[in-house]
């Protein structure tokens, strides 16, 4: 998760100043500062949450991991978001946060389970193999084979099992988007969909 979460920050950073239309009707207006507000805050807690565990960790080997402590927060962001209804790159990143936030959840479901480091990492093979973005066309198609492939071998309970292919089904849903942006310069600018669970079975 922490290799999102930081990542992201960055993201909601950049997607914060950059998106705003001036075409935008008042509640477009509104919804864009809303936007940028929340983005912001979640930006500025992860900033100055990795430069006190820096002074931390020079004091104690016992500090709090970071994943548990910018999870909250990250929640606390989409909750602030809330849904968006104006089309373009802002529901675009919230669509992208909330599967996110959906994979995250199952991870935890299965956290059991992942704490075998062998598992954890060939699981995060399955979704990020490659190193540099945008993925080869086509990737989505691998990612739910690769997951259940990692998961036969395991000695993970159904339900877990269950779980982590949703979220990878999820994943993969949202690499098919990203095809599509950089596929269409314009696709971005129109996007208009909502992340919705319930594709998912939950």
């Amino acid at each position: 998760m922490l290799k999102f979460l930081i990542p992201f920050a960055v993201l909601l950073n950049f997607a914060a100043c950059r998106f705003v239309d001036e075409n935008d009707g008042k509640f477009c207006e509104a919804e864009t500062e809303r936007f940028k507000f929340c983005t912001e805050t979640y930006a500025n807690f992860t900033r100055d949450l990795v430069e006190t565990r820096k002074e931390l960790i020079k004091f104690s080997s016992t500090v709090s991991p970071l994943e548990s402590q910018l999870g909250g927060e990250f929640k606390k962001s989409l909750k602030c978001i809330g849904d968006l209804e104006c089309k373009g790159e802002r529901k675009l990143v919230k669509f992208l946060l909330d599967t996110l936030d959906f994979y995250t959840d199952r991870k935890i479901e299965a956290q059991e389970c992942m704490e075998d480091k062998d598992i954890s990492q060939s699981l995060g093979n399955c979704f990020v193999s490659h190193k540099k973005f945008p993925l080869p066309k086509g990737f989505s198609s691998t990612v739910v084979l690769c997951v259940k492939k990692v998961l036969d071998s395991t000695d993970c309970s159904t339900e877990q099992k269950v779980g982590l292919e949703r979220g990878g089904r999820a994943v993969a849903d949202l690499y098919d988007q990203s095809d599509m942006v950089f596929g269409d310069e314009n696709y971005a600018k129109n996007f208009d969909l909502k992340f919705d669970p319930r594709k998912y079975g939950l």
